[in-house]
């Protein structure tokens, strides 16, 4: 992704500041009273990158609940480099899952080995 198309992605979202709104007002719900848990990455692609630095990532994992019940999340979110690092394919990552829906996570970062 070249410099235009960052400078277009910007002027996207301002053009439709509700959009970007609500998902920080998802992301602040999921911060606030998500339910902590762990995933597999299944996949993970660089789908672009984010002015300051961030790299928009398409995940496919599945989730392991505390209480069972193991399940498939396709997600994608921006994450930095220090919340890439340790993050790979066929890994463990933390996640905070939304409790009304569970579809809805954020991954926070690498799994402790």
């Amino acid at each position: 992704m070249g410099f235009l198309d960052k400078i277009k992605g910007t002027a996207k979202q301002a053009a439709n500041p509700k959009a970007s709104m609500g998902e920080r007002d998802k992301i602040m719900k999921i911060n606030q009273s998500g339910v902590d848990g762990t995933a597999t990455v299944d996949s993970m692609k660089e789908t672009g990158t984010q002015l300051g630095g961030g790299h928009q990532i398409a995940f496919e994992l599945t989730v392991h609940p505390a209480g069972g019940g193991d399940y498939k999340v396709a997600t994608s979110q921006s994450l930095h480099d220090q919340t890439l690092q340790g993050i790979a394919q066929g890994g463990q990552v933390i996640v905070k899952i939304d409790p009304d829906d569970p579809q809805s996570l954020l991954v926070w970062g690498a799994a402790a080995s």
